[in-house]
């Protein structure tokens, strides 16, 4: 099996922090809105905007951690992409299927650069005696 080289990898890598942070970068700017148009339901726009605000603060850290190639982070950034999916699935009709357009694209986009196998092979454990630069 050839080798992927490490610049493919870091590139893969960072396109997928890239779009994890513009995600982030929007579910903060939402939670921002939010704050503002809290008139019909104060308790309710508050607690909208703080999950909008904790949710941006979550991608910012799994964008991070994508770029670094951190084990921990592919799940959270796997699971987030997927309910992005689901999300964009329910914006598919009527006036705000362009919504679902942008989600579903920056859902599957970066679920296939965090699930191509040069990135699996950057998040996957080393083993005991082997070298973690080699792959067979």
């Amino acid at each position: 099996m050839p080798t992927v080289p490490t610049t493919t990898r870091a590139a893969i890598l960072f396109l997928a922090a890239v779009v994890l942070a513009v995600e982030a970068a929007a579910a903060i700017a939402l939670g921002l809105v939010q704050i503002t148009k809290t008139s019909p339901s104060p308790v309710a726009g508050a607690l909208a905007a703080l999950l909008m605000l904790g949710y941006g603060g979550l991608l910012i850290l799994v964008a991070r951690g994508v770029a670094y190639g951190r084990r921990w982070a592919r799940g959270p950034a796997v699971a987030t992409q997927l309910l992005q999916g689901l999300l964009a699935y329910s914006f598919a009709t009527g006036q705000t299927w362009w919504v679902a357009v942008a989600l579903g694209m920056t859902a599957l986009m970066t679920l296939g650069c965090l699930l191509m196998p040069s990135s699996t092979a950057v998040f996957a454990p080393v083993q005991p005696g082997e070298d973690p630069g080699s792959e067979d």
